[in-house]
């Protein structure tokens, strides 16, 4: 089981939708997926149109044991289509275990998934924010994916998220990978997205940018508002960036180690 934490530290990058177009990916592979929804906002789990339990991740938090891990996990409305999709759900009253100062254990995520099995790959939804939850989930996790888009603060996220990454494992998960960076709603015309693709890449590498870029398309909004996945959006530009994002699960799945020069 290969755990992957997709994170940003700006919100509006569009993290929640590369995080449920891989789910997707990796369900029409035939995999098994559990997507964690770490976000307070919940966008993740209203998505998947989870069917409401007794239990959400708060309740996870507040027990962080493998019992209730298991107990809390959801079924959604994408199994239906594209094969095993569940979610353990967010709710809002995990922003209370948002608050972290140094010496804070951030391992309460990892202790509950201890024991869990039956799923191929588990994708994590970060909070838009480097506080207590993305540790937990950066600690959970075998990899660390982050999102960004082609603007200013778009950069200072990505330095910010690496230096989180590299303190992490430093600390609580020595093993965890960097996975590389997203850059999504890139348009090759523009000027200013082309200066910012330059700028990150002097920030982490090139080989740590995946390729080939996510351009702007309107299929993930269109994925929203049908609570369907990327995947099965018809039309050329789902089609496009269904590929682009199986590209993305294939490097994340089978890539022994992306590179560090980044950190």
């Amino acid at each position: 089981m290969k755990t992957i934490a997709v994170m940003a530290n700006k919100g509006g990058v569009g993290k929640t939708g590369i995080t449920l177009g891989l789910a997707g990916a990796a369900a029409h592979r035939g995999l098994a997926v559990l997507v964690i929804d770490l976000d307070p906002q919940g966008n993740a789990t209203s998505h998947l149109k989870t069917r409401k339990g007794r239990m959400s991740l708060a309740d996870v938090l507040a027990s962080p044991l493998p019992e209730t891990f298991v107990d809390a996990i959801s079924i959604c409305d994408w199994d239906a289509s594209i094969g095993e999709v569940d979610v353990l759900p967010s709710h809002p009253d995990i922003i209370r275990f948002d608050a972290w100062s140094p010496g804070r254990s951030t391992t309460k995520l990892r202790r509950a998934m201890k024991d869990v099995e039956g799923y191929d790959l588990v994708l994590i939804d970060c909070p838009p924010s480097l506080g207590a939850l993305t540790r937990e989930a950066l600690t959970a996790s075998d990899k660390a994916l982050i999102v960004t888009t082609p603007s200013y603060f778009g950069a200072q996220g990505v330095e910010k998220s690496l230096a989180e990454i590299t303190e992490i494992q430093k600390s609580t998960n020595p093993d965890l990978e960097f996975a590389g960076v997203v850059m999504n709603r890139f348009r090759p015309t523009a000027e200013e997205h082309n200066y910012r693709l330059s700028e990150l890449t002097d920030i982490v590498g090139a080989r740590t940018i995946l390729k080939p870029l996510l351009p702007e398309r309107m299929v993930f909004q269109q994925a929203e508002g049908s609570g369907a996945p990327v995947q099965a959006i018809p039309g050329a530009a789902a089609k496009e960036v269904g590929e682009i994002l199986n590209s993305y699960l294939t490097k994340l799945l089978r890539e022994p180690r992306v590179i560090n020069e980044a950190i």
